[in-house]
């Protein structure tokens, strides 16, 4: 039977005298291997933010402008101005059948420099004046109250240089009349004025 021949030793020496191709194999390897994207480094990663940062705040910035109208068509109107006169006028709740009060409110929204108020009570049936006050305060105003045969008239005129401020007041004239319920629908009230955009007035009735 023939000798059969060492293996491990050949193997050995198959080993031993094998010399890879270094050069050669690198070169395989670097063509077969993916290409990797540049990474970009941390000094332009803090630019490219800053960059983006600021584009996002400029344009949070348009935004505002545009909707609080500024420079742009977008705007809210303006709320209209106060009117420089406006009033109401009613016989206060606390008259009785013997006794009533005309409350006139005017409300003012410019101060006024020339002013003068007038309340008309239709006379007869007993009716004379009691008293009359204001809100304003008394040394501003001249109170006059005359009684014909037809009217009963209660007339504040604002003295020389005092001025009506922008606001709400009241004026009142109080007057006595024959028992039982008085019809106030003839009274009436005059109002004249004037103040930085000229004269004002406004006038009407109790009923």
């Amino acid at each position: 039977m023939p000798e059969r021949p060492d293996v491990a030793r050949l193997l050995r020496g198959a080993a031993e005298g094998h010399r890879p191709d270094r050069e050669r194999m690198l070169a395989r390897v670097t063509a077969g291997a993916p290409r990797r994207a540049p990474r970009v480094g941390v000094g332009w990663g803090r630019v490219l933010g800053a960059v983006v940062a600021l584009v996002v705040t400029l344009g949070a910035a348009s935004l505002a402008v545009r909707s609080t109208g500024a420079g742009g068509g977008d705007a809210e109107p303006p709320a209209a101005a106060a009117p420089v006169l406006s009033t109401s006028a009613r016989v206060n709740a606390g008259s009785n059948p013997y006794w009533s009060q005309s409350d006139l409110t005017v409300v003012v929204g410019r101060p006024l420099t020339s002013f003068s108020v007038e309340l008309r009570v239709v006379a007869g049936d007993g009716v004379r004046g009691t008293g009359a006050w204001r809100t304003l305060p008394e040394e501003d105003f001249e109170l006059t109250t005359t009684l014909t045969d037809d009217l009963l008239v209660f007339r504040w005129e604002l003295r020389p240089g005092a001025v009506v401020p922008a606001g709400e007041h009241v004026f009142a004239g109080q007057y006595d009349h024959d028992l039982g319920a008085r019809d106030a629908s003839g009274d009436r009230f005059l109002v004249e004025g004037t103040g930085p955009e000229g004269p004002v007035s406004a006038s009407g009735t109790f009923g």
